[in-house]
């Protein structure tokens, strides 16, 4: 006995050592909010109180409302709580792409790790807690067409031919190259080329370029434009002016290119220039469109999935509801046709005629569902009916032998049957004690009388 628990005491031991391993997972993120566009540093970190006997893969981090860039990982040791950790930080730079609340999702992280005093690695699957950042809309008064948030920018401005000798048909590219760091290329702003009279303008499609490193990352943008020159004269093309915000030092910067005046000379030769401008419209046209969303019957892949969903849903749901639905849609019929309330309608519809054999045999077929014990409608109408009922009922017999010269009256008789009808099931309601199922209309929520 005593040999058994000195066994079970070290199994315990053994297991709390086991139990120690200790594995841990977090998101960081240098900012808690930011605008749309500014590079938010976020570290994924995992460690363990042991080692990983394999590489540590957090896979592809995709952040619903924001452009997520990888840069590198590194090998680390933490002090946590008294006890040393070996891990690996991610870091990554997320841009958000829309006001708001960006959320990091929870991330599943599998890895493997021995326990303390081990050596083969054991598989684990550790999650991180989500992260919110709060994503500011671009500030009054700036144009979000015109809105770049980078840690600098430069412009260089370029022209094919020089801007000194220009005639009437002449046609100069304008070339603007920006580079910009610490974004990716898709957050630079298209350059917006103002209407200038006498000048027809055809932009060209713009060159986008992002570079990354291990420890940074910077991009730039070509944009280009054939301008035309169709009338003689002084032209002057407008500054274009590049605002950026410097996440940095937390300041706006504005980059400007000065206007410029150019003076067009005339051009004997103005047979040319339609020319010209239906080759400059060709060319134009013939650019391919930017790169749109795949789309299907003009939803995107994660709507369409998701209606798609609902739809065999409900069509699920429709396929085991509708046979249930079905047999008590013909349970509650069957219940009517055989209950009182149903006969009594087809007694009315009868009322009508002038068959007294068909009145006879619907007041017959009523009687039995109102009270199979009552023998016959003398009796029923002797005891709820009036004079006038009575009459009326001596009259329809007659009429039906082909006796007697009373007149039976089917408006009167349908009348006073309704309230010998309305007396009978009063009184009935009032003595019984059956339940609702048991009533003489039990698919009627309410008992009329």
């Amino acid at each position: 006995m005593v040999k058994r628990i000195k066994i079970l005491c070290f199994l315990f031991v053994l297991g709390c050592g086991v139990s120690a391993q200790n594995l841990i997972s977090y998101v960081t993120v240098n900012h808690d909010e930011a605008y749309i566009g500014q590079p938010i540093q976020m570290t994924v970190s995992v460690y363990t109180s042991t080692w990983f006997t394999s590489g540590v893969d957090v896979g592809n981090i995709q952040i619903e409302g924001a452009l997520t860039v990888y840069f590198r990982s590194l090998s680390n040791r933490k002090t946590i709580s008294g006890k040393d950790y070996a891990g690996v930080d991610f870091i990554y730079n997320v841009f958000p792409t829309q006001e708001g609340t960006l959320t990091i999702q929870p991330l599943s992280i599998d890895v493997e790790s021995p326990a303390p005093g081990g050596y083969k690695g054991i598989k684990h699957t550790i999650h991180t807690k989500p992260k919110t950042i709060t994503v500011k809309p671009v500030p009054l008064g700036y144009n979000p067409n015109n809105w770049l948030v980078s840690g600098n920018l430069t412009i260089n401005e370029h022209w094919s031919t020089d801007t000194k000798n220009v005639k009437v048909g002449d046609v100069l590219q304008r070339t603007i190259t920006r580079s910009a760091a610490g974004t990716t290329g898709e957050f630079i702003p298209a350059v917006i080329w103002d209407s200038i009279p006498g000048v027809s303008i055809y932009p060209k499609r713009p060159g986008v370029n992002t570079n990354k490193t291990k420890t940074s990352i910077s991009s730039s943008r070509t944009d280009a434009a054939n301008y035309l020159f169709e009338k003689e004269g002084e032209v002057v093309l407008p500054r274009i002016e590049f605002v950026f915000w410097n996440y940095n030092n937390r300041q706006f910067y504005k980059k400007v290119i000065d206007s410029l005046r150019i003076e067009v000379a005339p051009n004997p030769d103005l047979k040319m220039l339609a020319g010209i401008k239906k080759q400059l419209e060709a060319e134009n046209s013939a650019i391919p469109e930017e790169d749109k969303p795949f789309l299907i019957f003009g939803l995107t892949i994660k709507r369409f999935i998701e209606l798609l969903l609902l739809g065999l849903l409900t069509l699920y749901v429709l396929y085991k509801l509708l046979p249930w639905g079905i047999k008590k849609i013909k349970h509650h019929k069957a219940m009517y046709r055989a209950s009182e309330g149903y006969a009594f309608k087809q007694l009315e519809r009868v009322l009508v005629q002038s068959d007294s054999f068909k009145i006879l045999y619907a007041l017959k077929v009523w009687l039995i569902k109102l009270n199979p014990e009552i023998p016959n409608m003398g009796t029923f109408i002797s005891v709820y009916g009036s004079d006038v009922l009575k009459n009326n009922f001596l009259a329809l017999e007659q009429q039906a032998l082909g006796k007697g010269s009373a007149t039976f009256n089917s408006n009167t008789f349908k009348s006073e049957l309704k309230q010998a009808r309305a007396r009978y099931l009063k009184k009935e309601h009032l003595n019984s004690t059956t339940s609702k199922s048991e009533w003489l209309n039990p698919i009627s929520d309410t008992r009329k009388y």
